[in-house]
């Protein structure tokens, strides 16, 4: 009979096997129960339609093509062009909502569509000379409220590879304002707006992003916009762009808003029997490291009691996974939620940044 210590060692040879060949198909088939494109996969697009709209528009675009991985996403070269939300139809269609800023110039722009760890491919879009009619559901401007000015972002800065919580303050933020990046790397997931000196964005950084200083964007529905500094942190961070309220934070304070989205190993036999696992997050918060999945804390440690993070080895291979382990001898087993080695690896660097 094959033992149970047997089978948790074929599977971590099996999983370090995974990394040697590069192959991301056979990760997210044990993980999902599905064969689907890799997320390193570069998509391919070969039709666009409609690939034009009018200064005000809101329309759907349909984009066809192949390759399109689970997390697909469509963004945009203008600022003031954003992609509301993205709808993987298929591997080979895609749907995503976008909003034409009213005062967008007329001329033509670049789509990008991107799976989570691929390189991001291009295609042409064009605004069109006329404004269009305004959306039918359109609110009425709100002419009391000023151009939006931004006096504090907590944290200034992020590292690829994660997925971070920004508290953006100042004033004259109005309902359904929203935020981009200049940098192409940076995924807004999702901008609330609780009142008008306020407001909080949810943002993925992908593990190839660029590093260094970009643009940040704080756009009102009359597109009127301030832009402030925001770093992507590669190597030392740089000092604060953004004036803060608040005394210097330490590491530990700085790192309030860092979650990761994860696969939870747990025994590693368990992923056999639950194909559809789904994502957890590890967050790093008060000086405590929590992991929280399908609403449900799972454990929360202090600081002090992690007593080693570090990426699991099979005969000196990266399996692209890796291990957090307490002073009680409880270990811990992850996976990036991308699947690629390298995530795994930057989700470790970032978490001995943070806690140490």
């Amino acid at each position: 009979m094959v033992t149970r210590r047997f089978l948790v060692s074929l599977l971590v040879a099996m999983a370090g096997l995974v990394a040697i060949s590069g192959s991301r198909a056979f990760a997210g088939a044990v993980l999902q129960g599905e064969v689907d494109p890799s997320p390193e996969a570069t998509p391919q697009i070969k039709l666009i339609k409609p690939a034009e709209a009018a200064p005000g528009d809101e329309v759907t675009v349909v984009i066809e093509g192949a390759n399109f991985s689970r997390g697909a996403y469509v963004s945009f070269s203008h600022p003031t062009v954003h992609a509301v939300s993205t709808r993987r139809v298929s591997v080979t269609q895609l749907e995503a909502k976008i909003q034409i800023g009213k005062k967008t110039q007329p001329g033509p722009i670049t789509l990008y569509v991107s799976n989570p760890a691929s390189v991001a491919v291009e295609g042409p879009f064009t605004i069109k000379g006329e404004p269009g009619p305004a959306p039918a559901t359109e609110e009425p401007k709100p002419t009391e409220v000023g151009a939006p000015e931004v006096t504090a972002v907590d944290p200034p800065r992020a590292t690829p590879g994660s997925e971070t919580s920004l508290k953006i303050t100042g004033k004259n933020f109005a309902n359904g304002t929203k935020v981009s990046f200049s940098n192409p790397g940076i995924r807004v997931l999702e901008t609330n707006a609780g009142k008008s000196t306020e407001l909080t964005a949810r943002i993925q950084i992908a593990a190839d992003a660029p590093t260094g200083l970009t643009g940040l964007f704080v756009v009102n529905p009359d597109d009127r916009e301030v832009e402030i500094p925001f770093e992507v942190a590669g190597g030392s961070p740089a000092a604060p762009a953004a004036p803060a309220k608040a005394p210097a934070a330490s590491a530990t304070t700085g790192a309030a808003s860092q979650r990761f989205e994860v696969y939870n190993l747990g025994d590693v036999v368990n992923i056999l029997y639950s194909p559809n696992k789904p994502k957890g997050t590890l967050t790093v918060a008060g000086g405590k490291l929590a992991y929280q999945e399908g609403g449900k804390e799972i454990f929360s440690t202090p600081v002090g009691d992690i007593k080693e993070i570090d990426v699991n080895t099979v005969f000196g291979v990266n399996t692209g996974t890796f291990h957090i382990i307490l002073s009680s001898g409880k270990s811990y087993n992850f996976m990036a939620g991308s699947l690629r080695p390298a995530d795994s690896q930057a989700m470790v660097e970032s978490l001995r940044r943070a806690l140490h």
